[in-house]
């Protein structure tokens, strides 16, 4: 085994000790702000909280990895076992829902295309692409961009959201696609760095909207059941809600809250 893919095994091994039956791992993707954050982050908060409802039926263990290597666990001949975090259907090729289980969403939000303000991308459509350099992360799909890569487009990678605005701002790209959410939290970051945010245009118009979701195996049973639970109740659960706008997301839309 090459030695990289021996130290990710060893890794996720690592994450669950032996014994602990109930301890199940929580995969993030998302190893940028708002999610990442130092010690702190919209990703273990989510981890803590859906401990408290669990109250010891499961525990969940926080894993951040790549894209890539998230791909490949929920891809695994031998099946997917543990929980991806934050993401939706489109994001891995699953928009029918008939690969993965998914709960219901606890969180709504939008991808903005951002450009710079002296070379403004507006999108109508991939014709509106044609020529243009865009700023991806690392094993990221991006839905109506991935189809033209090699076409009419060129695509080049960082690992973070906040990686891409740099490449804006130095003009090694021409557009990226980022969750509305992350640029509103990164609006910080941006002003710490002194990064020139004047030069940077967000189109009013989202480039796709999207709820956040767990997802697991589609025979994971009476997990999947706790999640769904849980997360059909965040959304009127005020400690949830406060918790989302201090990362500056918006909860998913629900029936009317008690």
């Amino acid at each position: 085994m090459p030695r990289r893919r021996l130290a990710f095994a060893l890794l996720l091994a690592a994450a669950a000790p032996a014994g602990a039956d109930t301890v199940v791992n929580a995969y993030n993707s998302y190893r940028g702000p708002p999610y990442i954050d130092g010690n702190s982050g919209l990703a273990p908060e989510l981890v803590r909280y859906v401990n408290r409802k669990l109250e010891g039926r499961y525990t969940l263990q926080l894993v951040s990895l790549q894209r890539r290597q998230l791909n490949q666990l929920m891809e695994a001949p031998g099946g997917f076992e543990g929980v991806a975090l934050f993401l939706s259907p489109a994001f891995i090729g699953d928009v029918p829902r008939k690969r993965f289980h998914w709960s219901p969403a606890f969180l709504e939000d939008s991808n903005a295309l951002v450009s710079r303000i002296d070379n403004p991308v507006r999108y109508d459509g991939p014709a509106s692409l044609v020529g243009l350099r865009f700023a991806g992360i690392a094993g990221n799909r991006y839905p109506g961009i991935d189809e033209y890569v090699g076409k009419s487009l060129s695509r080049s990678n960082a690992p973070d959201a906040m990686s891409n605005l740099r490449k804006l701002v130095a003009g090694q790209a021409d557009f990226t696609v980022m969750p509305r959410s992350a640029f509103r939290y990164l609006r910080r970051q941006i002003d710490r760095e002194k990064l020139p945010v004047g030069q940077l245009h967000v189109a009013d118009k989202p480039f796709s909207q999207f709820g956040r979701h767990f997802v697991l195996a589609r025979d994971a049973g009476k997990l999947a059941a706790e999640l769904d639970r849980i997360a059909a109740a965040m959304p009127c659960d005020r400690e949830w809600r406060r918790i989302a706008l201090r990362y500056q997301f918006t909860v998913a839309a629900a029936a009317a809250c008690r």
